[in-house]
């Protein structure tokens, strides 16, 4: 530690040296330990200290001699693991993990009986697992090839880290250097081995930095979806409002340069702009926007067609993704709108990729990869496969789907390019794109698939969303679209390639900059897809996976989708107004298209302080026309179309020939010469017969093929109904691929001597994807046969390896032997197999399904025969004949396959049919249901099918209390109850006494339940819910599990006084709650005050004074929240602070402001004063400083100087408050009995307190009516002008003296019960509340006490000059054009209310001048201590300024935030 930053590089060298020696000694295993780590000694980290000695003995020709051990606190998830081995390491033992699991089994985080090793032995497999996944999605077989392969790219990396640690890996752009990597081991190490100074007698627990789910808090992780970038975007789209855009994009980009390289990069300034009008327009620009490939399934069909109908009317472009689409969706809405997704998607699952879904499509993408998680495909739990989703995806409801890494019918570049022809074919006129990874290497892929013909091509970014993944396939996979796309371009250019084919990029695109750095660097075409879904609800939850979206998108449940409140507006408004601001920014750059924008990476420079991170942004800014001389290859976007020569290919002589028998539905029977030089043989001809009948196809066998010879790739791909290809001969791979409800016929030439048994009759992949139909083939299919297929029948006579892998539907025999690994992945249909030696359960792959023998009684014997008659009939097939003829004793060879979960399902429909005919208790309902849904709520996932099954709201009573409450649909299932209720308002009237009742722990177990653990949590945004940042998913977890200390623990980690808060604060935590979108927002504030209260009951709050003292002072003035929590800050950072208060006690606002009833003084806030006193926080009392005026002295002398506070302090932290009260200046202010209420509330608890503690206990608390200095309301009619808390807490404590009568003035109208169009959530919710003196009014007198809409126009008086009413006039607000409101009279309402006392409760101004005016320091335009926005340090060195003083009237919360800001500056 001594030897700072410079000392890493020498110590790695060192142990480099120390390696080679103990090599030389004979050692055959070392072992490389951070365990000796301590005060003095600073970890190295482990994969920098393995990369460096890996590679040390690499080049001293000694790494085979010696086995590489690590033992490392540094490994925890994956990841790690696999960075290890990568890079070398033989074995890896993670001790911090394992200490971790131990003391969570210990303590009982963990709620399990399981012994420890059980623990650990499963922590071991799931690495394990998670490393098998790695390897497998980068092709490595064994670990063996996997280690030391270091198959990675290092983003951020700088040249000497890369040489000393990770020899030979690819950095491109350079980044961080050994000295930054050495500061941030040493930041960690001091978190773990604080200074001296800064030592207290116990650590704070360690903090959540927002790596998986964001967490706000100084220093934590950024997301650019953080909840203010979220909530702005949500405003703008769905208000249509440019402001609220422009801050928008104004977050994005901060949050951008932060995170993503494209934010290192700005936009010269040298340019000749052009003006804005000579700008494309933005309805031109919009049509090159597309959203991602977002599958039905994925998400709900609410949002899949919502962003397709806006899309469409735009002529924007969405895409199907990979889960198929309704067939319904084709054809046009009656209001002229379309669902129908423009870009259909071509996985390797081929989900509902039918020849009618690709007929119905503009562009055919084929995804090679997905950015965000490359080498994966995608995967649908089975809890979100209803039966319109099964239906889509041609597979089975119940049962989960997954696409198998690798696409079948591409193991080649050749391949590649035969699917592309294949889809070309499909559909003529659509577009066929590939989608490649952002990778190294990606430019000379990206020029392979520009000759196989492709059309278009996406690169996708690493950034990109997907809800159904793990964390290892997207964590640390994939990679920036900016260095991709710059290489493709430059590849493309270079080739002379880049004018046949259009360029797309995705990865977190959201504004303008975005879209225009995009097309610089080389794009045309601009993917959007998380940006989307916010526009339309999504407030990224994170909980895709787990079916509970709550906003209605990534959920298949029918009660959450019925939440969505998407309209295609809202995305319209959005892409607008991205495309007006990319206009913009063109005119600022000297282009008047886009088109002139592509591939101009010369209008591009990097940011200055890329510098000082080491960073050389070169290989992204490098024009791409700099790397070939030659004129002729440069062009930067599509300029001509690929030639697919679909004109010779033999699909032309069937249409013409058959064209009539297409168009009138009529039968035909032709017969046609093959060669193998024919590829793709009947996929037009069906393309066609989809088209005329829109999608429904022709009657079987209205069409027949007959053809002889040899055919080629594809033969019968995609084959429509009705359409019958026969073929006497052979066909090589892909025969019926994508089979579509059409027949396929292979059998070998009659004139063959062979046994066709024993002979390959169709190459590779036959039937990969085929959904419906029939295809018999008499002979022997090659590998993968039937893989994905989801619906079709099919009989052959022998099968090679991978036969029905992922197999999810429809009917396989095989009457013959079969290679390995058969029904692997396998999760639906049946398949029945002759194994006649009884070798085939050593071939099948047993993991996903059972062997069955076939009998007689079997309900699918009869299907088999007919199927096996069938066969022999059309391909004259004798193993079928020999078969049929030792029927049935033939049987006894049929083994049946079926999958676990396909048989599951099967067995619960069966009993939910015999369930149909049992009597069914008829639910309330408020009207006549659909149909009737189960009347009780369940914690499993819902068994309703789909949200047209969802009936008319039925009458339920949630508990809000339960036993053992469960989380994961605690927000559906319960309902929000108040565990800290107020007592009755008779009786709480009727003292001082604080006005909740005893608190509700089970209660409070199950109303923690409801939070539902934000991915991106808004309640603790700074911005719109709690400016403290709350650690508020984290202590409701915790409150729901019953571990309160450690609820305590996150809790004050961000809240110095949760007992002030937790009774006081409004809550704009539960206003922004997530959960308020769609119901009661989660009871935060409950559980936040019965935690703290809790903890000082059971003792778990004690003094923690510092260890260790600095000897530095800091003087802070002014005693309130905001003083109390910057002491409390500095004092725990080990400064002495002496806090300065002019009042006889400490609070300030909190002790005379608030009044008792709300926080009881002596038992709440003196007690947190006396704790902190005892923690080394001196308090001076009855200290006006500087002699500020104040209502409790007359002509107050100064009692402290502040300049000599200054002058004997190291720091001074003012702290003041907002004390000048706004004035309501009208004629008769002069009079007698009228007072502003802080001097009401602050004379009332001062005579409560001066009572002693049982005075609040009393009715009578008031000797004789009055007391020193008593404002007395008793037999008053009192009058409070102003709303808000203040004048809140005046009514009820007029109350509480026996007030005659109260009213309430309020300038401005009554709140509706809901959120009005212009008060979006997660913004504070401005609607109609009863607060707790309200109540008590309307409980004594009657009537609410509020009046609404009243002007207050002359205080009235008698002749002894005191107060006896007040004149006022109603009033109404306007709008005017400019959309600003207006206030005028409304003539003839003049009113006059009698009054005794009137209380004036309409904020505060500013701060108190006096001790600004003798620090001289400066104020702004609002009379407020000067600060630099955001910062809290005044224009005088040495004096700060926090809370009130300085922000303005604020809340308590606000003021606790400040301080705590000013301490930590």
């Amino acid at each position: 530690v001594s030897a700072g930053p410079a000392g890493m590089g020498v110590a790695i060298k060192a142990l480099c040296e120390a390696a080679t020696a103990a090599v030389g000694r004979g050692n055959e295993i070392l072992v490389i330990s951070d365990r000796a780590l301590g005060r003095t000694r600073a970890a190295i980290p482990a994969l920098m200290a393995l990369g460096a000695v890996h590679h040390h003995l690499v080049h001293a020709a000694l790494r085979t001699r010696v086995a590489l051990l690590v033992e490392t606190g540094d490994m925890r998830e994956v990841h790690h693991l696999c960075m290890l081995v990568g890079f070398g390491a033989d074995a890896v033992y993670p001790y911090m993990a394992y200490a971790a699991i131990e003391d969570m089994k210990r303590t009982g985080d963990l709620e399990c009986e399981d012994d420890v090793s059980v623990l650990l032995q499963r922590y071991r497999d799931a690495l394990g697992k998670g490393a098998l996944k790695v390897m497998a999605k980068m092709g490595i077989s064994t670990l063996q090839s996997y280690k030391g392969a270091q198959v990675f790219e290092a983003v951020g990396i700088g040249k000497d880290v890369i040489d000393l640690c990770f020899s030979r890996c690819v950095s491109r752009i350079g980044g961080r250097n050994l000295e930054g990597f050495a500061t941030t081991a040493l930041r960690l190490h001091n978190t773990a081995f604080p200074a001296a100074s800064l030592a207290t007698t116990l650590l704070p627990p360690l903090p959540n930095y927002g790596e998986y789910h964001h967490r706000t808090g100084h220093g934590n992780e950024g997301h650019i979806n953080d909840p203010e970038a979220i909530a702005m975007l949500q405003e703008a789209a769905t208000a249509n409002s440019r402001v609220a855009y422009a801050n928008f994009s104004k977050a994005h980009d901060a949050q951008v340069k932060l995170g993503a390289l494209r934010g290192k990069l700005r936009f010269v300034t040298t340019c000749t702009a052009v003006p804005i009008e000579e700008v494309e327009p933005a309805s031109a620009i919009v049509k090159r926007f597309r959203t991602g490939a977002m599958s039905y399934g994925s998400i709900s069909k609410e949002a899949h067609t919502t962003l397709a109908i806006a899309m469409n009317r735009m002529g924007a472009m969405s895409n199907s993704g990979e889960g198929g689409e309704d067939p319904e969706r084709f054809t046009p809405m009656e209001n002229g709108d379309s669902m129908r997704s423009s870009i259909k998607q071509v996985a390797s699952g081929r989900f509902g990729v039918t020849i009618d879904y690709l007929s119905n499509a503009d562009e055919i993408q084929i995804k090679m990869a997905q950015g965000a998680k490359p080498g994966e495909g995608g995967e649908l739990p089975g809890w979100k496969v209803s039966e319109s989703i099964a239906k889509t995806r041609k597979s089975t409801a119940g049962v989960g789907l997954i696409s198998p890494p690798p696409h079948h019918d591409i193991y080649s570049i050749e391949d590649l390019a035969q699917l592309i022809f294949d889809l070309k074919n499909c559909n003529p006129k659509a577009r066929v794109s590939v989608k490649l990874v952002a990778k190294l290497g990606v430019g000379v892929v990206a020029a392979g698939v520009a000759k196989c013909k492709a059309d278009h091509i996406l690169i996708s970014g690493g950034d990109g969303g997907t809800g159904a993944s793990r964390w290892t396939g997207i964590k640390h996979a994939g990679l920036c679209w900016e260095l991709g796309l710059a290489e493709t371009q430059q590849v493309l250019v270079a080739n002379g390639l880049r004018g046949r084919v259009s360029v797309e990029t995705d990865g977190q695109l959201r504004n303008g900059p975005d879209v225009v750095k995009a097309a610089l660097l080389g794009a045309e075409r601009f993917g959007f897809g998380t940006a989307p879904l916010i526009t339309t609800g999504c407030i990224m939850m994170r909980k895709c996976h787990l079916n509970t979206c709550p906003v209605g998108i990534a959920t298949q449940d029918p009660e959450l989708r019925a939440k969505f409140k998407g309209q295609p507006e809202h995305l319209i408004n959005y892409f607008f107004l991205v495309a007006e601001e990319v206009r913009t920014i063109l005119a600022s750059i000297g282009c008047r298209s886009l088109d002139e924008a592509i591939g101009r990476s010369d209008l591009l420079e990097a940011d200055p302080e890329v510098a000082a991170f080491g960073l050389d942004l070169t290989p992204v800014t490098t024009s791409a026309f700099s790397l070939t001389d030659d004129v002729t290859r440069h062009e930067n976007h599509k300029m001509y179309d690929q030639d697919h020569n679909l004109g010779s290919v033999l699909d032309v002589l069937l249409i013409q020939k058959l064209r009539k028998n297409i168009d009138e539905g009529s039968s035909a029977r032709i017969e046609v010469p093959v060669t193998n030089l024919d590829r793709a043989v009947g996929v037009t001809l069906s393309h066609e017969v989809s088209k005329a009948t829109n999608g429904q196809g022709l009657p079987d066998g209205t069409l027949h093929v007959r053809f002889a010879g040899s055919a080629g790739q594809t033969f019968g791909g995609w084959c429509a109904k009705g359409v019958t290809l026969e073929l006497e001969g052979d066909a090589n791979d892909y025969v019926g691929k994508g089979l579509s409800g059409g027949r396929v016929i292979v059998y070998p030439p009659k004139s063959s001597s062979f046994h066709p048994q024993r002979q390959i009759i169709i190459g590779n992949v036959a039937l990969y994807g085929a959904s419906s139909g029939s295809a018999f083939f008499c002979g022997t299919a090659a590998e993968r046969f039937c893989v994905r297929n989801s619906g079709a029948l099919a009989v052959v006579e022998g099968v090679g390896d991978h036969g029905c892998e992922y197999m999810t539907g429809g009917c396989v025999v095989v009457l013959g032997s079969t290679g390995r690994n058969f029904a692997a992945g396998m999760s639906g249909g049946t398949a029945f197999v002759v194994d006649a030696d009884g070798s085939f359960r050593s071939k099948c792959n047993m993991g996903s399904v059972a062997l069955e023998l076939v009998t007689e009684q079997d309900d699918d014997v009869n299907l088999l025969h007919s199927v096996i008659e069938e066969h022999a009939a059309v391909t004259g097939s004798a193993v079928a004949r020999t078969l049929l003829s030792e029927w049935p004793a033939s049987l006894k060879t049929f083994v049946r396959v079926m999958p676990e979960d396909y048989k599951r399902v099967l067995a619960q429909r069966a009993a939910q049919s015999q369930a149909l005919f049992a009597p069914v208790a008829e639910p309330e309902l408020d009207s006549p249901p659909k149909s009737v849904t189960p009347p009780t709520r369940t914690a499993t996932p819902s068994k309703v099918l789909d949200i047209e099954d969802v009936t008319a709201k039925v009458v339920k009573t949630r508990p809000s209390t339960v036993s053992r409450p469960i989380k994961r649909r605690g927000f559906i299932e319960y309902e929000r109850g108040n565990a800290i209720p107020y007592r009755a308002p008779e009786e709480r009237s009727q003292d001082f006494v604080e006005i909740s009742a005893k608190r509700d722990e089970p209660m409070l177990t199950t109303q923690s339940a409801r939070c539902m653990d934000c991915g991106v949590p808004f309640c603790q945004s700074q911005h719109s819910g709690c400016p403290l940042g709350n650690k508020i998913p984290e202590f409701n977890d915790l409150v729901h599990k019953n571990k309160w200390p450690e609820a305590l623990e996150r809790l004050l980690m961000t809240n110095n006084f949760p007992e002030f808060t937790g009774r006081v604060c409004p809550a704009p935590c539960e206003g922004a709650c997530v959960l308020g979108i769609i119901d009661d927002a989660v009871s935060i504030k409950n559980i936040e005050r019965s935690i703290i209260d809790r903890a000082f009951e059971e003792g778990w709050v004690i003094p923690q004074p510092p260890v260790f003292r600095t000897g530095k002072k800091v003087a802070v003035i002014g005693g309130g929240p905001a003083g109390m929590a910057a002491a409390d800050q500095l004092n725990k950072a080990g400064h002495w602070v002496t806090v300065y208060e002019r009042a006889d006690r400490i609070g300030g606002l909190m002790m005379y402001g608030v009044p008792n009833m709300k926080a009881d003084k002596e038992l709440v806030v003196q007690r947190r004063v006396d704790l902190m006193a005892k923690e080394g926080v001196t308090w001076v009392t009855n200290s006006n400083v500087s002699g500020s005026e104040w209502f409790m002295t007359t002509d107050p002398p100064p009692t402290a100087s502040a300049k000599q506070i200054a002058e004997s302090s190291d720091a001074v932290l003012l702290a003041t408050g907002a004390t000048i009260a706004r004035d309501l200046k009208i004629p008769g202010r002069d009079s007698a009995g009228i007072y502003l209420a802080m001097e009401f509330l602050h004379k009332n608890t001062k005579t409560l307190l001066d009572g002693g503690a049982s005075a609040a206990k009393t009715a009578t608390w008031l000797p004789d009516g009055s007391g020193p200095g008593l404002i007395n309301a008793a037999g008053k009619r009192v009058v409070v002008i102003g709303g808000g808390d203040t004048g809140n807490d005046c009514i009820g404590t007029a109350v509480r003296h026996g007030a005659k009568s109260v009213v309430n003035f309020e300038l401005l109208p009554q709140p509706s019960d809901t959120r009005s169009a212009d008060n979006p959530w997660p913004q504070w919710p401005r609607i109609f509340r009863v607060d707790y003196g309200h109540q008590e009014v309307a409980t004594r007198d009657g009537k609410d006490p509020r009046e609404f809409l009243i002007s207050s126009k002359e205080f009235l008086s008698n002749d002894k000059g005191h107060v006896t009413g007040v004149r006022t006039v109603r009033v109404e607000w306007t709008k005017d054009e400019s959309g600003r409101w207006s206030m005028k009279e409304v003539e003839g309402s003049e009113q006059v209310f009698e009054a005794d006392l009137v209380l004036l409760a309409m904020g505060f101004l500013g701060p108190d001048k006096a001790v600004s005016s003798e620090l001289e320091c400066s104020l702004d335009a609002r009379g407020n201590y000067k600060a630099e926005y955001g910062k809290f340090s005044t224009d005088v060195k040495g004096v700060f300024a926090a809370g009130d003083c300085r922000r303005g009237q604020s809340l308590v919360v606000w003021a606790i935030a400040e301080g705590r800001g000013a301490a930590r500056e």
